[in-house]
């Protein structure tokens, strides 16, 4: 297993291995294609590795499994469920029940539920008692992009990383690995920043994600002011979940534009926009477009009507900007 940059992230996850003291409930959240999944295997191996030490050996049969996915104590709810996107109710219930029995092969299981973001209310609810009262066998590791959707009673009972991206050689190393040249990770990390994932999904199906097209096109066009021209990107797009992601990111360009606008040099994918949104509105203003992006996130995860949502975002945007 290759990990590429998140210092932060496996520096959290190694003092953690070091106290001895690794959290029965982990929440790892950062942008798609950050390599949340990657460093879900990498705290599952802290969990399971026959060294039992402060990082995984990744040698021994216990990581070797690990990293193969053949682990049988190391189990993803979604793809038990068979639907890589969605969960259901029935197949949580039954999840929860068959952990109440002891590990296969040895003394401890690891539950790994992606996209906890993207869960009902309802089978957050499902999973509440399953993790504040945990039997001494079972670990669980979450993943999300956002951690505004998830409830709070699940919040307050888990120890939350962010997961951070690569610097620019980490980023050139891991592009290389997908047999992308030095010379073209140069210009990716000027548009993805650490995020691997989105430069290599960008660059194999020759066309950029259409939520952060959305975003980028949505913030120019709040720090131009030109509403129709944020509502035209926000219209442009086609479901709930690229709505959900667009708004996501736009929370985070916002973020860094406060950021900027308080002295902290701009970095990231989106480092242009967060510029120009820097010298465009006041630190108050920013932090209202922040709080308004916050608010909108968490709306959207109701899967209301596409284009009425796209139509009230902006309508909220340009209402906090114009404060």
């Amino acid at each position: 297993m290759r990990i590429y940059g998140k210092k932060r992230a496996l520096n959290a996850l190694t003092n953690f291995g070091r106290s001895g003291r690794m959290p029965h409930a982990l929440l790892l959240y950062g942008a798609r294609g950050i390599g949340k999944r990657t460093l879900a295997d990498y705290a599952a191996m802290i969990y399971m590795c026959d060294k039992h030490g402060a990082v995984p050996c990744m040698a021994c049969n216990e990581c070797r499994r690990v990293e193969e996915h053949i682990h049988p104590d190391v189990i993803y709810p979604l793809q038990l469920m068979g639907d890589k996107e969605r969960y259901n109710m029935d197949g949580l219930r039954q999840l929860i029940s068959d952990c109440y029995i002891r590990p296969n092969d040895g003394d401890i299981r690891v539950c790994v539920f992606e996209k906890l973001d993207e869960m009902l209310p309802q089978q957050q609810n499902a999973l509440l008692k399953f993790i504040e009262e945990p039997l001494d066998f079972n670990r669980y590791i979450f993943t999300a992009e956002k951690k505004v959707p998830i409830l709070e009673t699940i919040l307050s009972r888990v120890t939350a990383v962010e997961v951070d991206g690569a610097d620019e050689s980490g980023f050139a190393a891991g592009l290389a690995e997908n047999g992308i040249p030095g010379d073209r990770a140069a210009e990716l990390y000027e548009r993805f920043g650490g995020n691997i994932g989105a430069a290599v999904t960008f660059e194999k199906s020759g066309k950029e994600l259409s939520y952060m097209t959305a975003a980028a096109d949505a913030a120019n066009a709040i720090a131009a002011r030109k509403e129709l021209d944020c509502l035209t990107a926000l219209m442009s797009l086609k479901t709930r979940e690229e709505l959900f992601e667009t708004i996501g990111i736009l929370s985070d360009i916002f973020a860094e534009a406060a950021a900027k606008r308080g002295g902290k040099p701009s970095s990231g994918a989106f480092r242009t926009q967060a510029d120009k949104l820097a010298g465009a509105y006041s630190m108050k203003a920013l932090t209202k477009l922040y709080n308004e992006a916050v608010r909108l996130y968490g709306m959207s995860f109701t899967n209301p009507n596409i284009r009425l949502f796209a139509g009230e975002c902006c309508g909220a945007f340009f209402d906090a900007a114009d404060m």
